[in-house]
């Protein structure tokens, strides 16, 4: 264990402190609007933190340096640049929509356009996105480097953290925590780099460690054409993502949700740059350790008593910051969007109390899964790839088409895409390496376009 016992007493100091703005913002709550959303009251500036916070979590820490250290530059070039790209409309065309346009959640979207049968299975699918598989994984990962224990372990320990947290405080407490651990996170992800990048003898001194494996160092070398396609368009998966459509609906203008999101893309791209280093050293001195445990080891053995448990913070908030969103999302999900669209109305105070049970249900489902992977970014594509296959051509569509769209349009989207995916996953192309989300993708946008040109709008659905 690299922590001493001054490192867990600051450590623990801090978990209760979060536990504390929890429990706060819990008095505040008082019906969907205020647990869900905040009352749509959040600054850019909390939007800012929630945002970064939620989005580099373990995936885009610790995934983030295990892929560095497996495919290299390619990395930072392929993956990071394009998913930083593809933002900006989001930010600009995409994002203002939202605040104007959805009532609480992705799925009152879908049922607005498509109906309620499109909506339930949209969010069925999204509550398994929300499990955020990669978050807990890197936990497990942290957990064994850093104290020694099992994976599993670890990943309960962050995951019961998170759960209060989301149960008791809703946006409002997950938005002022994620804040705080937004600036633990930029202390903790670039204090340690110039020591590492010194001691490996700079850039000259990592072409020396790396001359077994040239390809890291290209900026186009380490991906097979197949993967470097798919990254790109997994990049893109944010426009079908829960929680950045919750940011902006919170925000207490559209203006407020397109200047933080533009203000994010300077933070994202020093991360990345940092991150990318970090693996790539990893690599470098550790050829034969997991990347995930290897940088968690990197780190600890460089830093002195007390900073180091600065920077397990600063990671481990990444990863709460993450979940509490996603769990959010997951919950509000099973309440508003299923168990609701079943049962019937429901009460405010009925809706927030199914809200928490959903978070339990998704942070279990989580805990259930998430050791099955090798690496956290390989399980973040998972998922990711499983929401976007479905759930990207009906959502992106619903928001920026202008032409008709149809209940049958939506239903063709959705299967289209899970269908293609979950075939490709289990019967593998291996002669081309084709990746599932790159054949499901297309497909899905065809069948979406033939049902909207043959189906029926919700409007002509309800007048027969």
């Amino acid at each position: 264990m690299l922590l001493s016992n001054f490192d867990n007493a600051v450590i623990i100091l801090f978990t209760l402190f979060i536990v504390f703005v929890g429990y706060h913002f819990s008095k505040a709550v008082k019906d969907m609007e205020s647990f869900y959303l905040g009352n749509r009251s959040l600054p850019w500036s909390l939007i800012v933190g929630a945002l970064v916070a939620t989005w580099y979590g373990g995936v885009g820490t610790v995934g983030t340096v295990e892929y560095a250290a497996l495919y290299g530059l390619s990395i930072w070039l392929i993956w990071c640049v394009t998913a930083h790209a593809g933002r900006i409309p989001l930010a600009l065309w995409v994002g203002p929509k939202i605040h104007v346009r959805t009532d609480i959640t992705v799925p009152d979207l879908l049922e607005s356009v498509y109906g309620k049968g499109v909506a339930i299975l949209g969010a069925i699918l999204m509550f398994i996105y929300c499990t955020q598989l990669g978050n807990v994984t890197a936990m497990g990962f942290i957990g064994k480097a850093a104290w020694g224990i099992s994976n599993v372990t670890a990943g309960v320990m962050c995951v019961g953290v998170v759960v209060v947290l989301a149960v008791l405080g809703g946006l409002m407490g997950v938005a002022v925590t994620d804040m705080v651990l937004f600036w633990c996170m930029c202390f903790g992800l670039t204090m340690v780099m110039p020591g590492q990048w010194t001691d490996i003898g700079g850039w000259a001194g990592l072409q020396q460690a790396l001359a077994g494996t040239p390809e890291l160092l290209d900026p186009v070398g380490g991906l097979t054409p197949m993967k470097a396609v798919m990254l790109c368009v997994l990049a893109f998966g944010v426009y079908a993502d829960p929680t950045f459509y919750q940011r902006f609906s919170a925000a207490d203008s559209p203006k407020a949700g397109r200047r933080a999101l533009l203000s994010c893309f300077v933070i994202w791209i020093c991360f990345d740059i940092v991150l990318t280093l970090a693996g790539l050293v990893v690599k470098a001195k550790y050829p034969d350790m997991v990347p995930g445990e290897g940088y968690i080891k990197l780190v600890l053995e460089s830093l002195p008593e007390g900073v180091r448990a600065l920077f397990i913070i600063g990671l481990v908030g990444g990863i709460v910051s993450a979940l509490d969103g996603y769990y959010l999302s997951g919950g509000a999900t099973l309440a508003n969007d299923i168990y609701a669209r079943f049962k019937g109305d429901l009460t405010q105070k009925q809706l927030v109390t199914a809200t928490r049970i959903g978070i339990i249900v998704v942070a279990s489902l989580s805990l259930l899964v998430a050791f099955q992977f090798t690496t956290a970014q390989d399980a973040f594509i998972f998922v990711g790839s499983l929401w976007m296959a479905a759930g990207f051509v009906p959502i992106v569509g619903a928001l920026v088409w202008p032409g008709r769209k149809t209940v049958l349009g939506g239903y063709m989207g959705l299967l289209a895409g899970i269908i293609v995916f979950s075939y490709f996953k289990v019967f593998p192309v291996e002669a081309f390496e084709l990746e599932p989300l790159v054949a499901a993708l297309p497909i899905s946008l065809l069948a979406w376009i033939i049902g909207n040109k043959v189906g029926t709008t919700v409007v002509e659905k309800e007048v027969v």
